[in-house]
């Protein structure tokens, strides 16, 4: 028997066999890659449906009754009220009546809605396209309040997340207000 002719033949197996496992291992993580991206897509779908759902949940309850009522007092009622010492005064306590102080029915509603978009649990965008001028309209208008609770009760981050949408909800409206570039033709 030759010796080097079976050495020839069992490299030549053994590279047969290496090639193999090369096609076999590409082939499958092929198969996992198309699976990940399939999974991604997936996730992807799951989370828009998501902030679908609280968007519309959020609409909703920018249409409420005590949100409506609430939004009234402050563009109507609000300055006028806070020239009383007494009801300025309360507007300073930590919990003031709700039926009373309707801002703050507002301020933490706001607040709320404006912590679920920085923490990108909300869909800002279509927020924004929705309410830009609600949003804008109640932050201009308590503005002034949400300052002097922070300096009274020393908490410079109270009321940060209303401010941060209110913010966001600018520049969105300052986008939205440039004119649309015309297409260019391609001659």
């Amino acid at each position: 028997m030759n010796w080097e002719a079976l050495t020839a033949v069992s490299t030549a197996f053994t590279g047969l066999v290496i090639l193999a496992t090369v096609v076999y291992a590409a082939r499958q993580v092929r198969a996992l890659n198309e699976q990940s991206r399939a999974l991604g897509a997936q996730l992807e779908h799951l989370r828009r449906a998501t902030q679908l759902d609280g968007t519309l949940a959020v609409f909703d309850e920018l249409f409420s009754p005590d949100l409506t009522d609430a939004y009234r007092f402050i563009m109507t009622d609000f300055d006028e009220r806070m020239k009383d010492e007494r009801f300025h005064a309360e507007a300073l306590e930590r919990a003031p009546s709700t039926d009373v102080h309707k801002e703050l029915y507002m301020l933490r509603h706001m607040e709320r809605i404006g912590t679920l978009i920085k923490n990108d649990l909300l869909g800002a965008e279509a927020l924004f396209d929705f309410a830009n001028a609600f949003i804008r309209d109640n932050w201009r208008k308590l503005k002034p309040l949400a300052l002097e609770q922070r300096r009274y009760f020393g908490e410079e981050r109270l009321w940060e997340n209303f401010e941060f949408m209110a913010t966001q909800a600018e520049h969105y409206a300052g986008r939205r207000n440039q004119p649309i570039a015309p297409e260019r033709s391609s001659d």
